[in-house]
């Protein structure tokens, strides 16, 4: 894509960037702070294997994705690393800020000056088990033949939700429903629509356990479920849409009450395919309480 025809993306989508020509190499920087990263870590002999996860990993990326770094490192100099994360990163190009400064924290989120951050994790060997997680990375430099094995099994892992799963997300959405009602009663309309926020984030994971598929962001974060990279299907982008809302209170409550058809449709599909008892008219009466 051309700088010009991406200026015309973003003038489609009503904002004006200052930084079309900046965001155009974005990958190009991202590549060298990469190239740099690779080339201090796999020089050190306590670094035993390094991989890259999340977008850059699974081939989804687009100008604007970080680099999620895992280094595995000698579980004897671990808390060295980790006190000296952010000295670390400061090697691989012009550090703008750090986002953590908790010396026992196991990762660091590093922005630099070319608008690139990187996402760095230093784990010991024993910490990395196979997983549901590890079925999209990226091996970059395994010398000891640590990750191989590690990679193959995770690759033959499959998600499932499980009742245990279902049960709690319908605990934590129907909290929320009430926090809710709690925060527009007492005229608290940011907390309001940030409680509002969850539900339909809590609403989008069970999207994906309907699917089957692993959410793989964070809890209460958006990245990647909506625009080019979402997997959600057309008719649940529209509803999600459709659940727009202001600070008014009344609208925060009509909003509410447009979201709880597709939770309780959610509710008795996942439960139904579970072996969970649905429980609807109790959950009717405690939405009741609220709305």
């Amino acid at each position: 894509m051309t700088v010009l025809q991406k200026k015309e993306m973003v003038l489609c989508a009503g904002f004006v960037s200052n930084h079309i020509e900046r965001d155009a190499f974005l990958p190009e920087q991202r590549d060298i702070l990469l190239e740099n990263a690779l080339k201090d870590l796999s020089a050190d002999p306590d670094v035993l294997a390094i991989y890259i996860a999340g977008s850059l990993a699974k081939g989804n990326d687009d100008q604007y994705s970080d680099i999620d770094l895992h280094t595995i490192v000698n579980p004897k100099r671990k808390g060295e690393f980790l006190k000296g994360k952010r000295d670390r990163a400061n090697n691989w190009g012009d550090v703008s800020f750090h986002e953590d400064c908790n010396p026992y924290s196991p990762y660091v989120v590093t922005h630099y000056n070319t608008f690139v951050k990187v996402d760095s994790w230093y784990h010991a060997p024993e910490e990395i088990v196979p997983s549901i997680w590890l079925k999209e990375v990226e091996v970059i430099y395994d010398p000891f033949n640590i990750m191989s094995p590690i990679i193959k099994e995770s690759a033959e892992k499959v998600y499932k939700p499980t009742p245990d799963e279902v049960e709690h997300w319908r605990g934590k959405l129907l909290a929320f429903v009430h926090e809710t009602y709690r925060a527009v009663m007492r005229r608290e309309m940011l907390y309001a629509l940030s409680n509002l926020d969850r539900i339909r984030w809590l609403i989008v994971s069970g999207w994906y356990m309907e699917m089957e598929e692993q959410l793989d962001v964070p809890y209460g974060v958006w990245t990647k479920i909506e625009g080019n990279r979402s997997k959600l299907a057309g008719k649940q982008l529209s509803l999600l849409e459709s659940w727009d809302c202001g600070r008014n209170s009344n609208e925060i409550i009509k909003t509410l009450r447009r979201m709880i058809p597709e939770f309780l449709r959610l509710n008795e599909y996942l439960c139904t395919q579970l072996g969970v008892e649905t429980n609807e008219y109790h959950i009717k009466r405690i939405i009741d309480m609220a709305i």
